[in-house]
């Protein structure tokens, strides 16, 4: 069953190459008259349709989808249609698990094809989101899914209930999409239209030097990417080697930030947090699609000792291990230094794997490896 190549229309609009999309929606009532259309086009056209609701609409969600003369029963049976609920997905097992549920979409995402349906539109509900104690996951999950959304042709649809969510969750959500629909008009985001040229060109570096690598991009890429002129990028960075530092900088590439931060949430036993490092490194490597640490990436194409990465690199790699130092020392370890080096050792070499590899399974050797040298050395 082949896809159409039509566009794909969102509130009478074609969507662009930006293929997740936040929906403000002034109730249920609203949220379903806008994405109707959008159901019945996918059907039209062959695509797979796959819903997430609350599980107390779950009902009348499916009643209106077949009120409107859609066989839902025939869809159902040939899983051309999902209609799962919170507790199947954002919230199974009664929280919200960020990267379990971005594996969640990436699964869903990927049975399309198998079962014959090359594109599927997603839709989730997220009122289950509405208080605070989710909202720093709920962005980082966000933001991670427009980074899988890039470059597949699949669309995914997440509306907020203007009556539900606050109006700070409202302005961080919309900063982590690229297009919005805002009183029933699709347009580009708040936060894209903010975006200023040096961070365009920042993104677009933190995008093509993952997939290309350092060496293999050009400047003339980054600015067709970023969508900017060449003025500009030589105004924000004098070289390539100098936009090569700013995005090693860059908070989006401080992995290790995102990963003190999960651990940081972690019950205050000491040593507990060591064997959680891992699983925070793990968690890191899934979302960002196994592509490995960039100054690791980095460091192996690039050589030279004057290039200013080189400096950069050295410090970050020291920051990793002063920070496993500090956990360590607080677990009680005498020989702190020496052990945090390593289990950094461990944990550089589990990463490398995992891009060789394909699967994150190495880091899990290298948290048993590491608990193994640690548990020796409670014995010295």
């Amino acid at each position: 069953m082949a896809t159409s190549t039509n566009a794909i229309l969102l509130a009478g609009e074609a969507l662009g190459v930006h293929r997740h999309v936040c929906a403000l929606v002034d109730g249920p009532d609203e949220a379903h008259e806008l994405l109707l259309p959008f159901i019945l086009d996918g059907f039209e056209h062959g695509d797979r349709s796959f819903h997430i609701v609350d599980p107390e609409r779950r009902a009348a969600h499916i009643e209106r989808l077949a009120a409107s003369g859609l066989d839902v029963a025939t869809a159902m049976e040939s899983r051309q249609l999902e209609v799962a609920t919170w507790a199947d997905s954002y919230l199974m097992n009664g929280r919200f698990e960020r990267s379990a549920q971005l594996d969640r979409i990436r699964q869903m995402l990927g049975e399309g094809p198998s079962l014959g349906y090359p594109l599927t539109r997603g839709i989730g509900t997220m009122e289950w989101s509405k208080g605070d104690d989710a909202h720093e996951d709920l962005l980082w999950y966000e933001a991670r899914l427009s980074r899988l959304l890039r470059g597949r042709p699949d669309v995914v649809i997440c509306t907020y209930d203007l009556n539900v969510h606050s109006a700070r969750t409202i302005a961080d959500v919309l900063g982590v999409h690229h297009e919005a629909v805002i009183g029933g008009a699709l347009r580009g985001s708040g936060g894209a239209m903010k975006s200023s040229a040096r961070d365009r060109l920042l993104a677009a570096a933190s995008e093509l030097f993952y997939e290309n690598g350092v060496q293999a991009t050009g400047v003339d890429s980054l600015i067709a990417a970023a969508g900017v002129a060449k003025a500009t990028f030589y105004r924000h960075f004098p070289s390539k080697d100098d936009l090569v530092a700013a995005w090693l900088r860059e908070p989006r590439t401080r992995w290790l930030d995102d990963v003190r931060g999960q651990v940081e949430k972690h019950p205050p036993d000491a040593e507990g947090r060591i064997p959680y490092f891992f699983d925070a490194v793990g968690e890191w490597l899934e979302a960002g699609e196994l592509r490995g640490c960039p100054y690791l990436n980095v460091a192996v194409e690039i050589t030279g000792p004057a290039h200013p990465a080189r400096a950069i690199i050295r410090e970050y790699l020291q920051e990793v291990e002063d920070y496993l130092e500090g956990l360590l020392a607080e677990a009680g370890y005498r020989q702190s230094r020496p052990l945090a080096a390593q289990v950094q050792t461990l944990t550089a070499g589990a990463i490398s794997l995992v891009v060789a590899r394909g699967t994150g399974d190495p880091v899990l050797a290298a948290k048993d490896a590491a608990m193994n040298l640690l548990a020796e050395a409670r014995r010295i």
